[in-house]
């Protein structure tokens, strides 16, 4: 969603230890970029707390780049193996970059950052109300899954050696999302444990006032739903590596700000015609270093938990900022 706050070809930019790096190994096909990640303190007031909620902080940056296709990104992925981080933006295009880890699995640096247009079922790139992408999911096989808004579907990359490289197909979604509000429609998504997808409106209503969903399988589609609470709305879901799934959910007023929560559903309790509620695991909000967070990812940890990503949708928008988040979650 464009939640609005307040009013060429470069080589990429490692940094590491304070020094730039340049980069040229970008995929044959896709447009390398400029891309600067600066250390930002999540609480500016206590700059050495790490305990959030159930969480513990590894690592966050603020992303910026000259490039004016940089930025309004709403769906994120990490690659198993914590090497390459993908991510699809507003304005119609896939984006990859290469991350730095050190030995425990703190996030240090990002580089190589790539990006490459999406594409059409005919071939095209996406234009206008067809390039409003919102969720990403990575398959098994190695394709993608792309929700849009505005004009509301889904679209499978099919996989190759550059990412989003390929012509979509489309992926078959219920008729009723056809009637979801412009800005409302599938925002989050992921792959469930036992293969099934799982997807959620940001803001498509049911007479009880929650928010529709579907379970997806190759025989049709099971309505589910998601019960908001205190005006929060969903924007991205990820899998962890138990089967539970954890939400990430945005909240925004003039008065108040931003505020970002994270939930944790059991994986149990996502079966037809459920009312998804979920348990606390997160909750920001000023003054700690709060934006439009829209993007999700999860990986497996060494230690049996996981790590989590959190990215921002900047909307283009000088006030706002795309900010990358790196927490730990504990296996309990």
């Amino acid at each position: 969603m464009n939640l609005r706050i307040g009013s060429g070809v470069l080589l990429s930019i490692l940094l590491l230890g304070g020094c730039a790096v340049l980069e040229s190994n970008v995929p044959v096909g896709a447009t390398s970029l400029a891309v600067e990640a600066k250390e930002v303190d999540l609480d500016p007031e206590y700059p050495q707390r790490t305990r959030f909620g159930d969480l513990t902080l590894l690592g966050s940056f603020v992303l910026s780049s000259a490039a004016v296709q940089f930025g309004g990104l709403s769906g994120l992925a990490v690659d198993p193996s914590g090497r390459v981080l993908y991510a699809v933006s507003d304005r119609g295009y896939g984006l990859s970059a290469r991350l730095r880890h050190d030995a425990q699995a703190r996030l240090i640096g990002l580089h190589t950052w790539a990006m490459m247009p999406l594409r059409t079922p005919q071939g095209t790139v996406t234009q206008r109300r067809q390039r409003d992408a919102e969720a990403l999911v990575r398959e098994p096989d190695g394709a993608w899954l792309v929700a849009f808004e505005q004009v509301h579907r889904v679209w499978r990359y099919p996989p190759s050696a550059v990412a989003f490289a390929t012509v979509p197909e489309a992926v078959a979604m219920p008729a009723e999302l056809g009637q979801a509000p412009v800005n409302g429609g599938l925002e989050a998504m992921t792959r469930l444990a036992d293969g099934r997808l799982l997807v959620l409106t940001e803001s498509f209503e049911n007479a009880q006032g929650d928010y529709k969903g579907w379970i997806v399988t190759p025989t049709g589609f099971d309505a589910i739903t998601y019960v908001p609470q205190d005006e929060f709305c969903p924007t991205d879901l990820a899998t962890l590596p138990g089967g539970d799934v954890v939400l990430l959910e945005r909240r925004y007023s003039p008065a108040l700000g931003v505020a970002v929560r994270l939930r944790r559903i059991a994986g149990a309790s996502i079966r037809p015609q459920a009312r998804l509620r979920g348990r606390e695991l997160l909750h920001l909000k000023p003054p700690l270093a709060v934006d439009n967070f829209e993007g999700l990812a999860v990986r497996a940890a060494s230690d049996s938990g996981a790590l989590l990503y959190l990215i921002s949708d900047n909307n283009f928008n000088f006030v706002q900022r795309t900010l990358l988040l790196q927490f730990r979650l504990g296996d309990r």
